[in-house]
């Protein structure tokens, strides 16, 4: 990644823990896909109704490639370390499909093997 990772929290609690769980799954984006240029991580509480308790959960990520974005919303009622792995989870699919099309990636079989190029 040619930056560093960008996170913003918006009423979520700061936390060492939460900031190394979200640069070490942007890592695994890098390593996934090594044309990532920028990755920007919003994670915020969002206000739920009086009759519900606790807060929701939204994560939004934008991955910056050269050309083009990738950007995945996800949400969870409960915790926002779900939400995350969903959000980076969803991203690297995204990732891997379009280094896919882009012929940079060879598909694989279940068995972890390469599928011969036709």
């Amino acid at each position: 990644m040619q930056n560093p990772v960008e996170i913003v929290l918006r009423g979520v609690p700061q936390s060492s823990a939460l900031e190394h769980y979200i640069r070490e799954q942007a890592r695994k984006l890098d390593r996934d896909c090594n044309a990532v240029r920028d990755c920007h991580v919003v994670a915020e509480a969002l206000h739920r109704q009086k009759q519900q308790q606790g807060p929701q959960f939204s994560v939004r990520l934008n991955i910056t490639l050269p050309g083009t974005e990738v950007m995945v919303n996800r949400e969870h009622g409960e915790d926002v370390y779900i939400a995350l792995r969903d959000a980076f989870e969803a991203a690297s699919l995204q990732l891997r499909e379009r280094m896919r099309r882009q012929g940079e990636v060879q598909p694989h079989s279940r068995d972890g093997t390469p599928h011969p190029r036709s």
